[in-house]
Order: structure tokens, then C-alpha cells, then sequence
């Protein structure tokens, strides 16, 4: 099928996706999306990207989980997609291709870790570039110094065509042949040092985007025979429309997947399902590089748990809960894990002592303990005020760390006046893995102290063994 009339079925096409009116929030998000990853993966690797499909997921929801790939893919990547989302935003008629603009897009999209290669980004290259052609063939680009003249010259022409076009005049090409002329016309220029390619092309979805159809991608099976057609018009005098007849068929494909949504059909690819499953697994753990699930809940975590860290906690807690028994006629003190797994007196013992006792406690209860996920609890209660007399009263409060399958949360009871009783307050949440800090702990312990101190000052007033405020 000549391009001609290639044009015409895409005007077809668009004309059909037009007569359906205004594009429903979760269609466009559906649309969206699949055209953000494909674009995102298939441009990038076109260009020597090392990103997988589903590591450019993961580089799109904010979770950088992309081991042992060079920075420079990640970063370019994340770039690349930060201009795609505002490409895809734009409205029609909203054509905006200026030198600075192309500019700002190299910027936008190109990562360098070298500083002298840094400052070659967003500036018209200073050194000849060339690329090997299929034919094993040299095809040199334009020099650096015709670069400024034909950026310029390109920008003007395409901003008088775009004018023709608005203005309806007949001597206006179609938008899309508008388009694919710019994307060639742009690659002979080959204004920068690298990142043409990925600039070319955005641009060119930028011209597509503006007059109202959807973008294009090139997949990598298709790439040999792109690459072959644009060789052949730059360096072999061959017709450009034997080009754009390929590219045509990029923009039809786009256009039927639109089509396609707005119909309700499936427009994932077939091997999509494991990737979203993936994506889905990363968006629920966070976008937080560092809240990556690196520990799942067994024995032994509880144990690493225990000893990186619980231990240590208990240090702190305990003499906290001793400055308390001076009130009280007698206490009850304990460490313990629910069930009868563990259960240690604190009493008068060295804490050194009781630390050891617990831990010997989990040894010996450790295949029921790696077969639930318990809570351990630093529990303190204290029976009949002293001062009380007659009106005397007991009191308690209780420390909770409660493990699931990846996490752990600590847990505190909080005297609460409105309410005249104790409310269980979470305090931290983190993986199995992230230990707690030293002032962390010293939170918990305040927040614990505090908590028994106002449901005393609470109790004492209440009971009339204190005048009220």
C-alpha cells in the first residue's frame, strides 16, 4: 500500500476514534500507560539502553530496582519518561518546537557522569558524528558548524508548514507527513553528541500529538528494517516516502490500540500479565528504593530481629519501668510472647540475665515460634498505690512488637484523658530487615513512661486521692 493510502486509512481510523467523543479517565489511563511503556522501553534500547521492559516499569513507578545496570541507563530512562508524561498531556494544537525546547528535551533525557561529557548536554555538538550503516558503510552528518543554520532553518520551516496547515491552505502537507519529514530531516542534522535518535523521535510524537493523533514506538524486530529505509534516503538519494510508508504503519498500530480501548478490547501484549504482577509487587511495597523486602518472617528473623535490636530495646525500657515501682505495693514485670512461648519475670534480676533467659526461651520454642507470627511483649504492671489507701489502684502498661510476613510494628499503650483509659498507639512500622535506632527506642521508651505517668496523675485525681487541677 503506497503511503498515500496509508494516509487516508489513518485518517480513517482517526476520524472514527474522533466520532466517539471525549475519551473516558480510564480509557485514557489504560491508553496512556501502554503507550508510555512501550515508547519508553523501545526508544531507549533502540539507543544501546541495557533496561529490560520490566526494569523500565520499575523505573517508571519510582522503585529504581534495577541491579547491575550502569547509572547512566537508569537516569536517562527516568528522564526520558518524565518527558514522555508531559508530552502526553499536551493538547492538540499545542505545537511548540523551538531551538531552547529542543534543547531543554537532550537535557531532560540524557544522563553523564564524566563532566566533561556533562557539558556537552543540551548544546549543539562541537565534534562530527557519523553513524555505520548496514552496508557497513560511513554516513557522515551534518558539521558542527552548519548545525546553528540548519536548526534553524529546521525550526522555521516547521513552525511556517504548521502555520499552512492551521491556516488550511492548500498548499499544507498532511500532519503526518509533517511529522515524519521533521523526523528525518532532523536525524540529517544530527544537532547533538549523542541522544538524537530519543530526541527525534519525541519530537516527532510531539508534532503527532499536537494535530490530535497518538504516538508512535518502533519495536526492536522492527528496528533492522527502520534503520535500513533511513539509510537508504540519507546516503543512497532513495524515495523518503518508501520511509514514511514504514513509519505509517507505527502510527496505524498506535491508532488501532486506541481503537481497541475505547472498545473495551485487551491491548496488553501477550506476556504483559507477569510484568503487571511485577509492577503490582513493587507499587504495594512503596516507591522508596530502601523499602525494598529483602527479609521474609521465619525463626531466625525473629532471632536476627531479637538480637539486632529488641535486646537492646529492653535495656532501655526496663529502667523505666523500675522508676514506677517505688508507687506501687507490688508489681508484676515480664517479657513475653504470647501462647506461653516466653514468658520471663523481670523482677530484680540483672537485665543481662533476662535478656539471656528470653533468648534461651525462643530457642527452645523456636519451630512453634517460626510458624506464627507473634507478638513480643515488654509488659508492666503494678498493683495498689501506696498513697492510695482505701482508694487505692492498680496500673499497667505494655509495650507490643507485632511481626507479619515482612514487617514488624511497635506497639504502645498511651493513657488517653478524653477517653479515661489506655489506646494502643503504633509508634514504627519497617521491614524485617531496617533495625531501630537508639533514639528511636528512647521514643518508645518516653512515650511508654509518659503513658503510665498520666494514667497515675489521671487515676489519683479521679479518685480524689489528689485535688483536681
Amino acid at each position: 500500500m503506497a503511503f498515500k493510502d496509508k494516509l487516508l486509512q489513518i485518517d480513517q481510523l482517526q476520524g472514527e476514534i474522533e466520532e466517539r467523543g471525549k475519551l473516558g479517565t480510564e480509557v485514557l489511563r489504560k491508553i496512556n500507560y501502554k503507550f508510555r511503556l512501550d515508547w519508553n522501553y523501545y526508544s531507549n534500547r533502540m539507543e544501546g539502553n541495557t533496561l529490560t521492559l520490566d526494569e523500565t516499569k520499575s523505573v517508571m513507578v519510582g522503585n529504581i530496582n534495577v541491579h547491575n545496570k550502569p547509572l547512566k541507563d537508569v537516569m536517562e530512562m527516568k528522564g526520558h519518561d518524565e518527558t514522555i508524561i508531559t508530552i502526553l498531556r499536551m493538547g492538540k494544537g499545542e505545537l511548540n518546537i523551538t531551538e531552547s525546547r529542543i534543547k531543554e528535551i537532550h537535557r531532560a533525557i540524557m544522563y553523564e557522569e564524566n563532566p566533561g561529557e556533562k557539558e556537552k548536554i543540551g548544546k549543539w555538538k562541537s565534534q562530527a558524528n557519523h553513524v555505520i550503516n548496514y552496508r557497513n558503510e560511513k554516513y557522515d552528518f551534518a558539521d558542527p558548524y552548519e548545525v546553528p543554520e540548519k536548526m534553524h532553518d529546521l525550526v522555521n520551516w516547521i513552525n511556517a508548514e504548521n502555520e499552512r496547515i492551521r491556516l488550511g491552505k492548500k498548499a499544507a502537507v498532511h500532519p503526518v507527513q509533517l511529522a515524519f519529514d521533521f523526523h528525518l530531516r532532523y536525524l540529517t542534522v544530527h544537532p547533538f553528541y549523542d541522544g538524537n535518535g530519543r530526541t527525534g523521535r519525541i519530537l516527532t510524537n510531539v508534532i503527532l500529538i499536537s494535530y490530535g493523533y497518538p504516538p508512535i514506538y518502533i519495536k526492536d524486530s522492527e528496528k533492522e528494517v527502520y534503520y535500513r529505509y533511513l539509510a537508504d534516503v540519507q546516503a543512497y538519494g532513495s524515495d523518503k516516502f518508501m520511509l514514511f510508508d514504514v513509519m505509517a504503519d507505527y502510527l496505524i498500530r498506535s491508532l488501532n490500540v486506541v481503537a481497541d480501548a475505547i472498545a473495551g478490547k485487551e491491548i496488553d501484549e501477550p506476556d504483559d500479565l507477569d510484568k503487571k504482577l511485577q509492577l503490582l509487587e513493587r507499587e504495594l511495597i512503596g516507591l522508596d528504593p530502601d523499602n525494598e523486602v529483602r527479609v521474609k518472617y521465619s525463626v531466625q528473623a525473629f532471632l536476627d530481629c531479637y538480637e539486632g535490636w529488641i535486646a537492646r530495646l529492653v535495656t532501655i525500657v526496663i529502667p523505666v519501668i523500675k522508676k514506677f515501682d517505688r508507687f506501687f505495693a507490688s508489681n508484676s514485670h515480664y517479657i513475653a510472647i504470647p501462647s506461653g512461648l516466653v514468658s520471663v519475670p523481670i523482677s530484680d534480676k540483672p537485665i543481662l540475665e533476662v535478656i539471656k533467659e528470653v533468648k534461651e526461651q525462643i530457642v527452645l520454642n523456636k519451630e512453634r515460634i517460626g510458624g506464627i507470627e507473634p507478638e513480643f511483649m515488654i509488659y508492666a504492671q503494678y498493683k495498689s498505690l501506696i498513697r492510695g489507701g482505701i482508694k487505692s489502684f492498680d496500673c499497667y502498661n505494655y509495650i507490643r512488637i507485632k511481626f507479619s510476613a515482612i514487617k514488624y510494628e511497635v506497639w504502645v499503650e498511651d493513657f488517653s484523658e478524653g477517653l479515661g483509659m489506655l489506646r494502643s498507639v503504633k509508634i514504627y512500622e519497617r521491614l524485617l530487615h531496617q533495625s531501630l535506632s537508639d533514639e528511636e527506642m528512647n521514643d518508645i521508651a518516653l512515650v511508654f513512661g509518659n503513658g503510665l505517668f498520666k494514667e497515675i496523675d489521671y487515676q489519683t485525681k479521679r479518685n480524689g486521692i489528689r485535688k483536681q487541677d
